[in-house]
């Protein structure tokens, strides 16, 4: 089961990169839950999944997956994802002023019946394989 749960998330991967928001809503179960990190954990329903995708869609990062690992059903994942925020008060076309956002984010995606059943967010890479129930070092 596990390479079948990676394909399943490299396939959303694929629909993110590409914008296919019709893709991405396909893969997700019906009644996914997104869990996100913090000391209040937020749980997110399909709508709101699918609400997020598209504002992450439309703020145009550049997503890269550093790791994906299959453990059964689950997917432990680690990306990177930047994008250039240009100065919002200077109206040049080709502005001097330019910051870069970079970020890092780390998950466990949890697949059932060919689509993604929950997304459990996690700080970072090691606490997702240590819930995973992985050491860093094994892999």
């Amino acid at each position: 089961m596990s390479q079948a749960a990676v394909d399943l998330f490299l396939r959303g991967y694929r629909a993110f990169v590409a914008g296919d928001l019709d893709a991405l809503e396909q893969l997700l179960d019906p009644e996914v839950e997104w869990i996100g990190v913090g000391e209040i954990a937020a749980i997110a329903d399909r709508a709101d999944v699918i609400d997020v995708l598209r504002e992450r869609v439309a703020e145009d990062y550049q997503v890269t997956v550093d790791r994906c690992i299959g453990v059964g059903e689950d997917v432990v994942v680690s990306m990177r994802f930047s994008r250039v925020e240009l100065d919002r008060t200077d109206e040049r076309p080709l502005q001097s002023r330019r910051s870069f956002l970079v970020g890092r984010y780390a998950a466990i995606v949890t697949t059932r019946d060919g689509r993604v059943a929950r997304v459990v967010e996690h700080p970072h890479l090691a606490s997702a394989l240590a819930a995973a129930g992985l050491e860093d070092e094994n892999l």
